[in-house]
């Protein structure tokens, strides 16, 4: 219930974004594609929703615990 930050787990670059701002989404959906020390993560939605705004861009450093995008 309420709105789901998703935040970097850890320093990295954001190599791609494959969900689109007001997009209904299922829990498990790879949300983002984080690059960290080689190594590509897949960030999953923790829960069914809609995605809130989207703060980062591909492309962009993001630093850990930085907010990505929101999911409602």
């Amino acid at each position: 219930t309420g709105e789901f930050h998703l935040r970097a787990p850890m320093p990295g670059l954001v190599v791609a974004i494959l969900v689109e701002e007001g997009h209904a989404i299922k829990k498990g959906q790879v949300l983002l594609i984080l690059e960290s020390m080689k190594m590509q993560n897949e960030l999953k939605s923790p829960r069914d929703g809609t995605v809130g705004r989207i703060r980062v861009k591909a492309g962009e450093t993001v630093e850990q615990k930085q907010t990505l995008l929101s999911v409602m």
